[in-house]
């Protein structure tokens, strides 16, 4: 390959600055309401708190359920229609919230938001791993799109905490209302959307558009490899191999780095789960820690994502997620640390920590989703993309209940416990890099120089 790649910015057509303002507007409804959910089915209607926490527990499990099929979608229709379905169940979901006449319609109404969960995870990471054209990387796809997402999501949570200010239903029931309308508009602009990759050169009469990038033809070896994606093990849609979900299942050291990311995931319930039960119930501190620890995260995020990720690009994207591991463990010590400490030290402690947390985040999410897409078989990505963002399930299904029950027993245990995790992630993806080619563990802009 030649290294004369040139550097396009991502909304560099209308197509694309449509896609990343409807990804902007739909998170930043979907950040505001739904950490609101529980409070505002409490506030709107007499169903018992046992009831509704259970319905919104059995969603999670649902999603399990629906994981599967969100992948053989994204395959059938591909990931824009996908994506499309996605917003619409979100606005029929929310829109069974408005006004609730007993608990069928609220099980109904739950059942709708875990399949558009579902369908909306899976299909991005695959439209994505289609918009990327020469001159980019797939990675820094990534970066962008994770940027885009923490800053909506910011933006979401700043909406959510004036509503809390507010504290009546009828606000509760306005930001309802205007998440139901921004999923309804975003499937109506998808539906619209008509994105344009990056056609082949004129010039070059053995060049053929692969929907990803600007590719020369193959070879009759190259062509018999890339027709399985470049994964470890998986045989893809071509030669007599399995087929199908049988193919995703067989496709070993794929299954095994998605065991690994699911061991790694487990460090996202850092601030959503485990930091505000643990700093303000076991370190004592304010109540409004946090919150700014929260707004940290994601300034870091939307300010650095991109730096960091384009920093990493030298590593092999096994290598870059066993940095971001490494910089989770740390984040993991300095939280431990702050146990025993005064309150201002506490305090420093958990500034120092979550700026390593948002480095680790930074530094082994986008090289791990690239890496998920460019090992999958490009027919079967939906299927992949499916088995590989079960992992986020898992973990926000048993996470809350292991860090409560850790939390409760001790919490030097559940430093231990969540290090432990991270550790077998990060070294559980090093142990996986030898079943795949460099052209999947690198990213394009290296790839170019090899």
């Amino acid at each position: 390959m030649s290294a004369t790649a040139t550097r396009t910015p991502l909304a560099a057509t209308p197509q694309r600055k449509i896609m990343l303002g409807v990804l902007l507007v739909d998170t930043i409804a979907a950040g505001a309401f739904y950490p609101l959910t529980f409070l505002y089915l409490r506030l709107s209607t007499d169903l018992p708190v046992a009831q509704i926490g259970l319905i919104l527990t059995g969603g999670g499990l649902i999603a399990l359920v629906l994981n599967p099929v969100a992948g053989s979608v994204a395959d059938r229709w591909g990931p824009q229609r996908t994506i499309v379905w996605a917003n619409f169940c979100c606005g029929l979901g929310y829109l069974g919230l408005i006004d609730i006449h007993g608990w069928p319609q609220l099980v109904a109404a739950v059942a709708f938001i875990s399949l558009s969960q579902r369908l909306y995870w899976v299909g991005w990471p695959v439209f994505v791993a289609e918009q990327v054209a020469e001159g980019e990387t797939l990675d820094r796809w990534f970066a962008v799109v994770n940027a885009f997402k923490s800053g909506a999501l910011g933006l979401g949570a700043a909406a959510a905490a004036l509503a809390l200010a507010v504290g009546d239903v009828g606000t509760l029931r306005a930001i309802l209302v205007a998440a139901v309308l921004a999923s309804f508009l975003s499937a109506a602009v998808f539906f619209r959307l008509r994105m344009n990759p990056q056609a082949p050169t004129p010039t070059d009469p053995t060049s053929t558009s692969t929907g990803d990038a600007t590719t020369t033809a193959p070879t009759t070896t190259e062509a018999t490899s890339t027709s399985t994606g470049g994964g470890g093990g998986g045989s893809g849609s071509g030669g007599g191999g399995p087929v199908g979900w049988r193919a995703v299942l067989s496709d070993r050291p794929y299954v095994a780095m998605t065991a690994a990311h699911t061991a790694l995931t487990f460090a996202w319930l850092l601030p959503s789960v485990v930091l505000p039960v643990y700093l303000v119930d076991t370190l004592d501190l304010p109540p409004w820690v946090p919150s700014i620890a929260f707004a940290v995260n994601t300034a870091m995020t939307v300010l650095l994502q991109t730096t960091v990720a384009r920093a990493l690009v030298p590593l092999r994207r096994t290598r870059a997620v066993l940095v971001g591991a490494c910089a989770f463990l740390l984040a993991f010590t300095v939280f431990a640390g702050a146990h025993s400490a005064p309150r201002t030290v506490a305090l420093v402690l958990t500034a120092a920590g979550i700026m390593l947390f948002s480095l680790g985040e930074m530094s082994a999410g986008p090289p791990a989703q690239a890496l998920s897409m460019e090992a999958a078989p490009v027919p079967l990505r939906g299927r992949y993309s499916s088995v590989f963002q079960m992992s986020w399930t898992i973990s926000n299904i048993a996470g809350p209940a292991v860090v409560g029950a850790l939390l409760q027993w001790n919490s030097l245990v559940l430093w231990l416990v969540l290090g432990a995790l991270i550790g077998i992630g990060g070294l559980g993806f090093v142990a996986c890099e030898k079943a795949f080619p460099a052209r999947v563990l690198y990213s394009e802009a290296k790839r170019s120089d090899l």
